[in-house]
């Protein structure tokens, strides 16, 4: 009969535009955040397997150069780096062994200064954060520190982002670092508010696992 549409031909414009839209560069994004979920799929969650899942996922999807983690400790109540991808092993040596109190987190301290870029996100500009030769070592490409920005968007070597993992009252737990893109441009919005969804999962899971209470 004209007009009727087969419900095969309804079936299979849904999966071609899933398939389309799977695929689409403006989508992509939601992978990360699903990989993410995936852990809640499993018997027990395993809080430590899930976290260094999320740093890779985070570095290769959003295409960063290296992205970091980390947690407020339970026993100390102080702040470390604990998980990482991309980042060079003696770099990696250098952050794991620093140590942060909360206070650390404000925009502006003795050794550092943020802008908010939201509630959760602040970015460290490198022209703004002169660094000791302590910071120097924990740098994963140091040739390049001192390049100049031409571009706005362009990301130097000292520039990172943080986004802050947060319980209530505004509790920090933890949070996520990552600089720029492996073109060497800033992340973008888009980027920024997916890694803000990624960390309010990683918050919820870490509260069910009692990390919110010292």
């Amino acid at each position: 009969m004209a007009g009727i549409i087969p419900t095969d031909t309804v079936k299979r414009k849904l999966k071609f535009d899933y398939i389309k839209a799977k695929n689409d560069p403006s989508f992509k994004a939601l992978d990360l955040i699903g990989s993410v979920l995936t852990h809640f799929q499993k018997p027990q969650l395993e809080i430590n397997g899930m976290l260094q899942d999320t740093a890779n996922q985070i570095q290769r999807q959003l295409k960063l150069r290296w992205t970091m983690i980390g947690l407020r400790s339970l026993s100390d109540g102080l702040y470390r780096y604990e998980f990482n991808a991309g980042m060079r092993p003696d770099a990696w040596e250098s952050q794991k062994a620093r140590k942060y109190r909360r206070s650390d987190f404000d925009l502006h301290t003795n050794n550092y200064n943020a802008s908010e870029i939201s509630k959760l996100t602040r970015v460290y500009l490198e022209e703004e954060n002169p660094l000791s030769p302590t910071d120097m070592s924990v740098l994963n490409r140091p040739v390049l520190h001192g390049s100049r920005r031409r571009e706005e968007d362009d990301a130097l070597e000292a520039d990172f982002l943080d986004t802050l993992m947060v319980g209530p009252g505004d509790d920090l737990l933890g949070w996520i670092e990552y600089p720029g893109t492996v073109t060497g441009k800033l992340p973008d919005s888009a980027a920024i508010r997916n890694v803000e969804v990624v960390a309010g999962i990683l918050s919820l899971a870490l509260r069910s696992l009692g990390y919110a209470k010292l």
